[in-house]
Formats: C-alpha cells, sequence, structure tokens
C-alpha cells in the first residue's frame, strides 16, 4: 500500500504525457487498430483517441478540486469532533483491457488511476497484438517502470498477474473472463472494478420510427463491426412499423457501406477467427434480411440482420458482440417487458419513443445505470456520466470524477476537542448512566 500520493501537479505532468503520446503517436495508433480490427480511420480517431483526449483534459481541469480535503465539525455534548476527510490512492493498481477498443479501454481507467495517485501495470488484450506491442513500446519508452508500465501476454500472463500482490484489479472483458478474475483477486482479498457486457436491449415503439432513428441504430450497431459492449445487441419493434423498419435499415446499411461492404473503407473485420465462427453460427439461427454473407480469410461478416428466430436459440440468450442484428417484433410493451425477453441488468438500455408513459416503464423496468433514450452509443463518451455495470454486467463505475472516485478511497484524519469529559461511558457501567445515553445518544456519541 502507498504510504502517500503524488501533488495534483504531479498528476498533470503525468496525463498530460499521455496526452502527448497519443497526439504524437496517432498514425501508429490508427495504423495498429486497423491491422488488429479493419478500424477506419475515423472511427479510430473518434471512439478511441479522441475521447481519451477530451478524457485527460476533463480530468486536468478538475483534478486539483478533487484532492481538495473536505473539512466538517460538529458539536457533541462535552466536546467538539473535528474531520478532514481527503481521496487516497490504493497503490498499485492492475489494469486488464478488452481487444474491441484496445487503446481506448486501457488507458481509460489509466487515466482514472494516475489521476487518483496510484502506479499503475497495463496488460493489453493479446487478441488485438499490433496495438499491444505499440502500447507497450511507446509507454514504456516515455513513462518509468514504477510510475506505469505495459505487459504483455497471453491468458497465462494474466493469470500470474491477477495473483501477484496488487492493491485493486481493473477488469475489462467477458463475464466468464471476469468471474475468473474476481475468484483469483479474492484469494487475496483484492478489490476489483469489472466491466463487462451483456444484451443490451433496443426497442423502438410505435411513436419511435424515423430515418434519423434508424441511422443511429444501425451506426451504432455496426460501429467496430458490432464489436462494441454498449451496442444494440437486439432490436425489438412494434408490429405497426416492423416491416417498414427492415427495409429503412437495408436502406441506411446500403448507404454507409455501399452495396458491398467488404470493399468499403469505413467497415471493420471481426478480431478473432473463434468470434468469426461465432458470428457464422448466429447467422445460421434465424432468417437472413439484409447481408449475412462472410469471408473467413478476411474476417469479414457483412452488416447483417436476422429475423424469425426459434425462441431458446443462443442468439437470443447470449451477447452477439458483432455485426448480427435481430430483428423483433412485438405488439405490447408491458408483455414484453413480463415476457424476459430483455436482459434487465444489461450495460445500457435504448429505447426510440416520444410516448412519456412508454419511457418511464422502460425505465423502471431496468437495471442498467444508464438508459438512453432516443440516441445509441454516444452517452460512454462524457466524461460526466459514470460508465458502468451492474449484476451481470459488471460492478464499478468510471469517466470523468467517477474514475478518480473507483481507484481512491476515503481517508479521515479525526479529532476531538473536549470542553467536558463524562466518565459514564466507561465501566463500570450503570443504570442510571444507561437512561442518559438512551435520552441523550444523539449528542454523546
Amino acid at each position: 500500500m502507498s504510504t502517500g500520493r503524488p501533488s495534483p501537479e504531479v498528476v498533470k505532468k503525468q496525463l498530460l504525457k499521455l496526452k502527448t503520446i497519443l497526439l504524437e503517436h496517432e498514425a501508429a495508433f490508427i495504423e495498429a487498430l486497423h491491422s488488429d480490427l479493419g478500424k477506419p480511420a475515423f472511427e479510430s480517431f473518434s471512439s478511441e483517441i479522441a475521447v481519451l483526449l477530451n478524457e485527460i483534459e476533463y480530468v486536468c481541469k478538475h483534478v486539483a478540486q478533487w484532492n481538495r480535503p473536505v473539512r466538517s465539525r460538529h458539536l457533541k455534548l462535552g466536546y467538539v469532533e473535528s474531520l478532514k476527510r481527503m481521496r487516497h490512492p490504493y497503490g498499485s493498481v492492475l489494469i486488464i483491457g478488452s481487444w474491441n477498443y484496445p487503446v481506448q479501454l486501457t488507458l481509460m481507467p489509466a487515466i482514472g488511476a494516475i489521476a487518483a495517485g496510484n502506479r499503475c501495470v497495463i496488460k493489453p488484450s493479446e487478441h488485438a497484438p499490433a496495438t499491444a506491442e505499440l502500447l507497450k513500446e511507446i509507454i514504456n519508452h516515455a513513462f518509468p517502470p514504477e510510475q506505469l508500465h505495459v505487459v504483455t501476454g497471453d491468458a497465462q500472463t494474466a493469470s500470474l498477474l491477477t495473483s501477484s500482490p496488487f492493491d485493486l484489479i481493473f477488469f475489462t472483458g467477458s463475464g466468464k473472463t471476469g468471474k475468473a478474475v474476481a475468484e483469483q483477486a479474492a484469494k487475496q482479498l483484492t478489490p476489483v472494478i469489472l466491466e463487462l457486457g451483456g444484451k443490451n436491449p433496443c426497442i423502438m415503439d410505435e411513436t419511435g420510427f424515423s430515418k434519423a432513428a434508424i441511422r443511429d441504430i444501425v451506426w451504432g450497431k455496426f460501429l467496430n463491426a458490432g464489436q462494441t459492449c454498449i451496442a444494440p445487441d437486439t432490436l425489438f419493434v412494434h408490429h405497426s412499423i416492423y416491416e417498414k423498419t427492415l427495409t429503412e435499415i437495408s436502406a441506411c446499411v446500403s448507404a454507409f457501406y455501399g452495396e458491398r461492404p467488404q470493399a468499403s473503407g469505413d467497415y471493420g473485420r471481426i478480431c478473432t477467427h473463434a468470434h468469426f465462427q461465432k458470428m457464422v453460427d448466429f447467422i445460421g439461427q434465424g432468417i437472413v434480411r439484409e447481408g449475412g454473407t462472410h469471408d473467413r480469410n478476411d474476417r469479414y461478416i457483412a452488416p447483417t440482420v436476422v429475423t424469425d428466430i426459434k425462441p431458446g436459440s443462443p442468439i437470443l440468450e447470449e451477447e452477439i458482440f458483432g455485426p448480427v442484428l435481430p430483428v423483433i417484433p412485438y405488439t405490447d410493451l408491458k408483455s414484453l417487458l413480463a415476457s424476459g425477453s430483455l436482459q434487465r441488468d444489461a450495460l445500457t438500455g435504448y429505447i426510440f419513443s416520444s410516448n412519456k408513459e412508454q419511457i418511464q416503464l422502460f425505465k423502471e423496468h431496468m437495471l442498467s445505470p444508464t438508459i438512453s433514450v432516443n440516441q445509441v452509443i454516444q452517452h460512454a463518451a462524457s466524461p460526466f456520466i459514470a460508465f458502468g455495470g451492474v449484476g451481470r454486467s459488471g460492478y464499478g463505475a468510471y469517466h470523468g470524477k467517477a474514475g478518480f472516485l473507483a481507484f481512491s478511497y476515503e481517508k479521515t484524519d479525526y479529532r476531538t476537542y473536549h470542553y467536558l469529559r463524562f466518565q459514564g461511558k466507561f465501566p463500570p457501567y450503570s443504570d442510571r448512566n444507561m437512561k442518559a445515553l438512551k435520552k441523550l445518544r444523539r449528542w454523546l456519541l
């Protein structure tokens, strides 16, 4: 455990160094992301680099204020208690990143950890090797190893790290691996923050249809070839607008990526061959209404829409995490919510509607920390919103001040100044003192 913390000025210097790295090596990061995921440059900058730059600037602006002690005094019977509460770093933090946004999801938690005054070890995902090696080369050259250090390797390396004596572990990834990380950390009573995923439901009621709404949903679903933890997983559409919604989705896919999305420079690729096969299996579980083509050698899955899926199919039970969108009709929102078809503790929930009652009904049903109305994805870029899950989608939150709080704990300097001293709190106890305690407990304690 660390015995102290760096000043806000030192923290700002560290964060600004990280900002400089992002700016100076922007082209290299974009190239690595394209190598790993086929990401277009625009998506690489907007969803990885730009959000990190915004986060750094926001944190630098506020970190001194967050670090200020909070002082208070409370008058009691016989004494005054004085409190000075401050945030204190945990000490050493292990950050295990994910492959789908391999720059953002490793450095975003590092920003919060650094802001709180911690030392960090980062383990990027081995499934995005070009980005992992670039992070290792650049960061390990720019920072002393006792401050910020990148370690590359496979699952065995991650297991060795999680069994090491860190003061806090931050993990982003699948629920299965998250459980393993939590179990390993529990052996040493190491606190863990888990950022997992889930089947984020997206509902479009009879009042929610518009070309703008479809455009947002298609963009959010097929961004990064669908490999986004907050992507709309499944679209539930009111039966009265079902067919025109399907037609408009197809038109929007063509407008975004052309008639041959594989030839588009604006559409990404699946990260691994194992994940590719999972997407192919999902496609076979329904009727293809859009896309469906794939190329294993290119790790390409077309933007795909499937309908008429049999109940109990894996695509309806498991997180999709890819460019396959089930579109399911419904007749009544209350019945849909009561059916159990929606994962209530998904990372987020989406609804497109202008009906206030319907929106409120959905918000009350969902347990997700964030409910996004008439918009997808965008909330995750805001440093004003705590980003995290609940239940199966994880626990703990970060971004902005939430990140500073997540990577620190409250340390209190407590003092008392007595103007009278009462002996009644010491043994031997008496009935008289018990009566006095019951009557004056608010002033005595």
